[in-house]
């Protein structure tokens, strides 16, 4: 055969070989993506326990949301910042190099620093011990005794945080390897710590909670902890409490593959999860406004002599809490109540005075301390009680306008009626004979709001069945929550209908035996301050900014009709008239830029056994001489944009000698200045000036 009929057979054995060898080939790669998947899917024991001690695992932290005002600026927010972590395993022999090389590096005294980290040494030789050999108790005495000899005490709380002290079914505990040492680092000290390259120290990531809004407003923004020993934020108090959900943070995770170094080599898909940061909060409240109400609260417990206030304002038309301030005072020379504490023996119980005795004579008792411990208020602002939704007081006259409104809406109360007093006191149905601080022979009806007289509030309640008079009680809200969301709000006191009596009906009308919250009688107050077809109506209290818009959550109650609401406004008009006069006459403030109406009232302060207490022989139900005083108003007249009410906590002896210890001498000048400072820094426009007053209103600030 010739060469050229030759290559035709040649090229067809190259090709068949090409195509064997391709067909090799794919299988063998086939044969190898199987092998792959396989190991990818179900990899065995061994290989899975080697792939998985290069894959490092790392928690993304989200930070929690922020709370601002009602305009924005930041209450709270979280940052992250570092801390020290030792492993005390980890030091072996340097022990003592590594302490003071990051002692220096802290600025912490070397001996403080070793005795936390020593002490944590000597506490894992003697777990050591009792995890090697339980049975061998003289290596722990030997440990014991040196603890005392260094003075260290419980050695295994003295290192700090859990580091996973849970002991096991023998009772021995494991090793101490995480020991946070020092506070918060700043970024200087940071640098220092990394630079060292100690061995077993290292930097924890960590969320910082800070407070912009300062003291001011801590006791509404309350305070977070850390969740169930890890770094996850969590509200303790407070709107951090009470928004604690939407505010909570989503922590994000990740999972790399790293080189034999420790170096990340890759991410593979699905092993990344973003963190999700929880949600800003916009509070209700006004820092401005909320400074506004602190100085002037603070001004008006002073010039008291008192030993405490509140104030509350609402914005009527939505709810909204503007501001909210809770102060109290130390008073000098003023004694614990001599309270009869049970005491058990085994000869039975007795009461004992264990705080002195109670002179027989008013006149010769002390001033009591009135205001009870609250411990958390002196470590923090916002540790304690806050008395504005928690505490119960006694309104007094300020009580007086919504039992009025009742009657007034019942039609039992003449239009030209008018009351005649020939005696500057009444006895009534129930024998209780109640009197006016200042003898008018005649008055209105609307004029015992003006006046504030207790006779013709007497009169009154005896036209209204008691039926009529509890179901406008608790119609207006009181004996029931308001649902601003704060932790330890109180329901307040009202004598159950069961229980209401002849003289229940007097004694609530003038606004006793019946106890009641700042946030009670803001909300209820707002019923005539409101306008048009929400005349007559409470809103839906609030303390995020919009959740209290009428438009959005509706009218809880009607509560009076429109016309009836307007008339107590009016009638109420001539109570800010008289205490615009008293400031006139007995201070120094410019005169008023905004009209007002209000109610004041003055009541002596319930004296209340605690558990397993009782007063002792000679007290009644209240202290002697000292009491609550306050003030309610609304502004402007036409118009009102705010509600505010002040409470002062037992003014001093010295302003009861003088007989200014009333509502309108201590607290209705605080909720006048109140009312001038805000409305003017909220630009509302002023209807008691001629329009020249521009200067005078930015002179209030």
């Amino acid at each position: 055969m010739s060469p050229t009929d030759a290559r035709p057979d040649a090229a067809r054995r190259a090709d068949r070989v090409a195509r064997l060898l391709s067909v090799g080939v794919c299988l063998v790669l086939l044969v190898l993506l199987a092998r792959i998947a396989q190991l990818k899917g179900a990899p065995g024991e061994a290989l899975d326990a080697s792939i998985n001690s290069r894959i490092s695992r790392q928690g993304l932290d989200g930070a929690r949301g922020e709370l601002l005002d009602r305009r924005g600026r930041v209450l709270s927010t979280t940052r992250f910042g570092y801390r020290v972590i030792v492993d005390p395993e980890a030091s072996g022999d340097r022990a003592d190099e590594m302490i003071v090389r990051l002692s220096g590096a802290l600025g912490m005294a070397p001996g403080e620093l070793g005795a936390r980290v020593m002490g944590a040494i000597i506490e894992n030789d003697m777990r050591r011990e009792r995890l090697e050999k339980p049975g061998k108790a003289a290596a722990v005495s030997l440990a014991d005794s040196l603890r005392r000899r260094l003075g260290m005490g419980d050695l295994s709380r003295a290192a700090g945080e859990s580091y996973g002290d849970g002991a096991d079914a023998s009772g021995a505990k494991p090793l101490i390897r995480y020991l946070p040492v020092g506070e918060e680092l700043t970024l200087e000290q940071s640098e220092r710590v990394r630079g060292l390259g100690l061995p077993g120290v290292w930097l924890e990531r960590r969320p910082v909670r800070e407070y912009a809004g300062g003291d001011a407003v801590a006791p509404i923004v309350g305070k977070v902890g850390l969740a169930d020993r890890t770094l996850d934020q969590t509200g303790l108090l407070g709107a951090e409490l009470a928004m604690n959900a939407p505010l909570r943070e989503r922590d994000g995770r990740a999972a790399y593959m790293r080189d034999a170094w420790g170096r990340a080599l890759w991410i593979e898909q699905g092993a990344w999860e973003a963190a999700d940061a929880g949600e800003s909060v916009r509070l209700s409240v006004d820092l401005e406004l909320q400074r506004i109400a602190t100085q002037e609260l603070r001004r008006g417990v002073e010039a008291a002599d008192a030993a405490g206030g509140r104030l509350i304002m609402l914005d009527p038309r939505t709810g909204e809490v503007l501001a909210m301030v809770d102060a109290l005072r130390e008073i000098e020379g003023a004694v614990p109540f001599p309270w009869l504490e049970k005491q058990v023996t085994v000869d039975g119980q007795r009461w004992v005075a264990t705080k002195g005795e109670l002179p027989a004579d008013p006149r010769d008792r002390p001033r009591y301390d009135v205001g009870g411990t609250d411990p958390g208020r002196a470590v923090h602002p916002a540790l304690g009680r806050n008395r504005c939704v928690e505490d119960l007081y006694e309104p007094g006259s300020t009580f007086k306008p919504f039992v009025w409104s009742v009657a007034m809406e019942k039609g039992l109360l003449g239009d030209d009626e008018v009351i005649d007093n020939k005696a500057n006191y009444y006895v009534t149905q129930c024998g209780r004979s109640v009197e006016d601080v200042t003898h008018r022979a005649s008055l209105t009806w609307d004029d015992v709001l003006k006046y504030s007289s207790n006779v013709g509030m007497a009169k009154l309640s005896e036209r209204l069945s008691f039926e009529q008079l509890h179901e406008g009680v608790v119609r207006f809200g009181f004996g029931a929550r308001t649902g601003l969301g704060l932790p330890g709000e109180s329901a307040g006191i009202v004598t159950p209908e069961k229980r209401w009596s002849k003289y229940s009906q007097t004694y609530v009308a003038i606004g006793h035996e019946i106890g009641v919250t700042p946030i009670q009688m803001a909300r209820a107050f707002s019923c005539f301050a409101r306008n048009d077809e929400l005349g007559g109506t409470m809103p839906r209290v609030a303390l995020v900014a919009g959740e209290g818009d009428a438009a959005k959550a509706g009218v809880i109650e009607r509560v009076l009709q429109p016309e009836v609401a307007l008339r107590a406004r009016f009638a109420m008009v001539g109570v800010a008239e008289r205490l615009d006069e008293k400031i006139a006459q007995l201070l120094d403030d410019a005169p008023p830029l905004y009209s007002m109406f209000g109610k004041s009232g003055t009541a002596q302060i319930p004296c209340v056994p605690g558990p397993d207490q009782r007063r002792p022989r000679g007290s009644s139900g209240y202290f002697q001489n000292q009491y609550n005083s306050s003030f309610i108003g609304g502004a402007p007249l036409e118009t009102p944009r705010i509600v505010v009410l002040c409470v002062i906590d037992d003014p001093g002896p010295g302003r009861i000698r003088i007989r200014q210890h009333y509502g309108s001498y201590v607290a209705g000048p605080v909720v006048r200045r109140v009312v001038e400072r805000s409305l003017a820094y909220m630009g509302v426009e002023p209807d008691m000036t001629d329009g020249a007053g521009d200067d005078a209103v930015a002179s209030r600030d």
